[in-house]
C-alpha cells in the first residue's frame, strides 16, 4: 500500500514544477516576450539575491553531490572527508565572493562570450565545448544517482526512473528557461534542506536512544578507506588533499552554473549577497550535516575487516538503507519528494548550462540572421536534447568519483586558465585557443592512460596511489601550449570579433 503513496508524492511533485515552467510560458506569452531569446538564458537579469542565493544552494545541495557523494565521503574516510569537499567548495564561494566586481563589469551573460569579447568568436566557440562535456556528464550523474536510490522506493527499475527524471526537467526547463530553473530552485531548496536535516536526524536519533554523542563518537569505527580513527581530520593523507584542491578549486571558482547566476543578479551587491546565503548553506547543507549522516551510517552499518557491508553498495545507497530501516511510511514519502527534489534541482541547472553552452555560444552566434523568434524556438529544442544526452550519459555511469573529478578537472585544466587571461595584459587569441586545445584534449588522454595503470610506472608512487596525476599533466598541457603559442604565430582560426589591445 506505502508503493501507492510514494508514486503519488512523486506524480504531484512532478506536475507542480512542470506547471510552474508551463506558468512562466504562458505569462511571457501573455506579455509579448516570447520572440526574446536571451530573456530565456538570463531571467531578464533581475534576480533578488534570495533568488541568486537559494538557487545556488539547491543545486549544490543535490543527490549526487552533497547527499551521496559528499556522505560518501564521510563514511570512507570520517571527518577527513572534509578536505576532499566542503573546504574547497567554501574556498570557492569565498572566491566568487571577491571576483565579482570584476567580473560584473564585463558586459556578457555567459563565460564563453566574455572570451569571445576579447578574444574573437571562434576562442568563444571552443571554450563552450568543453564546457557543454562537463556539465552533460554532471546531468548524467544526478540523473543516475536519484534513479538507484527512487527506484527502490518507487519499486520500479532504475531505467524507468531515469527516464521519468529525465522527461520532467526537460518538460520544465524547456517551457520557462532559466527562470523556470530558478524559481522551482526556491521550492527545491526547502525539500531539500528538510530531507537533508531529516535524514541527519533519524541516524543521530538512532544513536542516541543506545548511546551517549560522547560515547557515540568514541565508538565510531575506523572508515573503510583509511583504517585510522574517524575523527581524524587528515586521515585522506596529503596527497590526496592536495591534489583535490589542485583539481577541484581553480574549476570551480571559475564553475559556470554559479556565475550565470551572480551575472544574472540586479546588482554586484545583490551578487554578493547571494553568495552569503549559499555560502552558509554549504556549510550547513554539504558540510556539517552530511558528516553527521555519514558518521552515523558508520556507527549504524560498520564495516568489517574494511569492506563495507553490500546492502550499503559501497555507500551509494545509504539513504536508501537510512530510510529504510528507520523511518516511518509517511515520512519516507516526503524524503521520497525531497529526494526527487535534490535531483531536479541540479539535473535542470547542469541541463541549462550545457544548453547554454550549446545553443547561446556555438550555434546562435554563427545565425547571424535568424529572428529571435527562431532563436527562441531552437533555445527550447537544444535545452531538451541537452537532457536527452545526459540521460544517454547515465545509462552507463558507474562511478561518482571519477565523475566529479574528470569533470571538475577539465574545468580547472580548460577553463581556468583562459578565464584568467581576460585579465592579463598582451595575450594572444591563440594562446587561448591553444590552451583551450591543449587542455581539454589532454586531460581525456591522460585520464585514459591514468585509469589503465599506464601512468603509475611514470608518476611518484604518492601521486600515483591518488589516481589524480592526469590533471596535473592536463594543466600542465594546456600552460604549456598557452606559453608557446605566444612564440609562434600558428593560430586555429581568424577571430571573427574585432581584437581589442593585447591581440
Amino acid at each position: 500500500m506505502s508503493i501507492i503513496f510514494y508514486w503519488l508524492g512523486f506524480i504531484v511533485y512532478s506536475v507542480v514544477v512542470v506547471g510552474m515552467g508551463f506558468y512562466i510560458y504562458r505569462r511571457d506569452l501573455r506579455r509579448g516576450r516570447q520572440a526574446d531569446a536571451n530573456e530565456f538564458w538570463d531571467a531578464k537579469k533581475n534576480l533578488s539575491a534570495s533568488s541568486a542565493g537559494l538557487s545556488i544552494s539547491a543545486s549544490m545541495m543535490s543527490i549526487s553531490w552533497s547527499c551521496v557523494y559528499g556522505v560518501q565521503l564521510f563514511y570512507w574516510y570520517g571527518l577527513g572527508a572534509t578536505w576532499l569537499l566542503v573546504i574547497p567548495w567554501l574556498m570557492a564561494m569565498l572566491g566568487f565572493f571577491l571576483l565579482i566586481p570584476r567580473f560584473r563589469k564585463l558586459a556578457a551573460f555567459s563565460q564563453p562570450e566574455m572570451i569571445g569579447q576579447r578574444f574573437g568568436q571562434r576562442a568563444r566557440q571552443m571554450l563552450a565545448v568543453p564546457l557543454a562535456f562537463v556539465f552533460i556528464i554532471w546531468c548524467g550523474a544526478e540523473i543516475y544517482a536519484s534513479a538507484i536510490i527512487l527506484a527502490p522506493l518507487l519499486q520500479t527499475s532504475k531505467h524507468v526512473m531515469l527516464i521519468l527524471m529525465a522527461l520532467v526537467v526537460a518538460a520544465y526547463s524547456s517551457l520557462g528557461g532559466f527562470e523556470a530553473d530558478v524559481v522551482t530552485d526556491k521550492v527545491q531548496y526547502l525539500l531539500v534542506a528538510f530531507f537533508i536535516t531529516t535524514m541527519a536526524y533519524l541516524g543521530l536519533h538512532e544513536i542516541l536512544q543506545h548511546e551517549s554523542f560522547s560515547t557515540f563518537l568514541a565508538k565510531v569505527p575506523a572508515p573503510p578507506k583509511t583504517g585510522v580513527s574517524a575523527l581524524s581530520l587528515f586521515a585522506a593523507g596529503a596527497a590526496l588533499i592536495i591534489l583535490t584542491l589542485v583539481s577541484y578549486l581553480p574549476g570551480w571558482l571559475v564553475e559556470t552554473d554559479v556565475w550565470i547566476r551572480l551575472q544574472a543578479a540586479r546588482s554586484a551587491a545583490k551578487a554578493r549577497q547571494a553568495v552569503g546565503i549559499a555560502a552558509a548553506n554549504s556549510l550547513i547543507f554539504v558540510g556539517l550535516l552530511p558528516m553527521v549522516i555519514g558518521l552515523s551510517t558508520l556507527y549504524l552499518y560498520p564495516p568489517v575487516n574494511g569492506i563495507i557491508p553490500p546492502e550499503l553498495k559501497d555507500g551509494a545507497t545509504i539513504f536508501a538503507s537510512l530510510m529504510n530501516d528507520y523511518a516511518p511510511v509517511w515520512l519516507n514519502v516526503l524524503l521520497g519528494v525531497g529526494l526527487a527534489a535534490a535531483s531536479m534541482s541540479t539535473i535542470d541547472t547542469c541541463g541549462n548550462v550545457a544548453a547554454l553552452s550549446i545553443c547561446y555560444d556555438i550555434v546562435v552566434p554563427a545565425l547571424k540572421n535568424r529572428s529571435q523568434a527562431g532563436r527562441l524556438k531552437l533555445a527550447r529544442v537544444i535545452s531538451v536534447l541537452a537532457i536527452v544526452v545526459a540521460y544517454i550519459y547515465s545509462l552507463f555511469t558507474e562511478s561518482l568519483w571519477d565523475i566529479f573529478y574528470l569533470s571538475s578537472g577539465i574545468l580547472t585544466t580548460t577553463i581556468f586558465l583562459p578565464m584568467v587571461a581576460l585579465f592579463l595584459p598582451n595575450v594572444k587569441s591563440r594562446q587561448v585557443q591553444a590552451a583551450i586545445i591543449a587542455g581539454f584534449i589532454g586531460t581525456l588522454f591522460f585520464y585514459f592512460l591514468e585509469s589503465r595503470g599506464h601512468l603509475a610506472a611514470f608518476e611518484p608512487s604518492w601521486l600515483a596511489a591518488t589516481g589524480l596525476g592526469y590533471i596535473l599533466w592536463g594543466f600542465a598541457a594546456s600552460l604549456i601550449a598557452f606559453v608557446s603559442a605566444k612564440r609562434f604565430g600558428f593560430s586555429f582560426a581568424h577571430a571573427q570579433y574585432a581584437p581589442e589591445t593585447g591581440n
